[in-house]
């Protein structure tokens, strides 16, 4: 059954509404899935196509979010490579992304595609069963990010000799952990320095030169791996 997001008072916005009728069609009697966003889901049966009502059928607790909260910290890409990063991270169950400003970056922040960023999350999250939408942050500078931060931080790096696969079960020990990705120009060694500074730990991912939103996908994944 397709599944989608509604609001706090439990409507339907006007694009899912559009896409249901024009779209799927649906007709009375169909049944599809609603999330509160808050970790439940409602199987729920049409009632009526104009107006658009339903019935709830069942609620149930979503079992499909991790056991640990990740917020990926991404350096800005070029073009618009980070739609496909929110994408991939969200339906790999990433918890929210912090887009970071770099020294290596050649995009500049553009606030007026957040609201983008933060559809495709939400589309990404239905369509991989999420039971929250996660959040998009506005792009922040690098220090102010290391500043924020309060959790244990995973920082890929093209130069670390450590194997992801041989750090990460050291370095999870709460609910939470932050992975940083570069961009394709890599961290600088000056930001390599400050991070390690702060207590982060630099990691591998292999002895090949991976794209930002290829290193991203990759470590996210391979977390899970690590993890469960």
């Amino acid at each position: 059954m397709p599944k989608y997001f509604v609001n706090e008072d439990f409507s339907l916005n006007e694009e899912t509404i559009h896409h249901l009728k024009r779209v799927l069609r649906i007709k009375l009697g169909d049944k599809i899935i609603l999330c509160d966003g808050k970790g439940f889901d409602y199987h729920v049966s049409i009632c009526n196509l104009n107006p658009l009502e339903f019935t709830v059928d069942n609620k149930i607790a979503c079992n499909t979010e991790l056991d640990y909260k990740i917020t990926l910290y991404q350096a800005l890409p070029k073009s618009d490579k980070l739609e496909l990063i929110v994408q991939k991270s969200v339906e790999l169950g990433v918890y929210e992304i912090v887009p970071i400003i770099t020294e290596h970056c050649d995009a500049r922040p553009n606030l007026n595609k957040i609201n983008r960023y933060q559809k495709i999350s939400e589309s990404a999250a239905g369509q991989s069963m999420r039971g929250i939408i996660p959040k998009i942050y506005n792009p922040i500078k690098l220090c102010d990010a290391i500043q924020d931060s309060s959790k244990p931080m995973l920082v890929a790096h093209e130069k670390a000799t450590a194997n992801f696969l041989a750090i990460a079960p050291k370095v999870v020990k709460g609910d939470s952990l932050g992975i940083w990705v570069g961009p394709d120009g890599g961290f600088s060694q000056t930001e390599i320095e400050l991070m390690e500074q702060s207590g982060f730990e630099t990691f591998s991912l292999g002895p090949r030169i991976l794209r930002t939103e290829t290193a991203a996908i990759a470590a996210i994944a391979m977390l899970q791996v690590v993890i469960q």
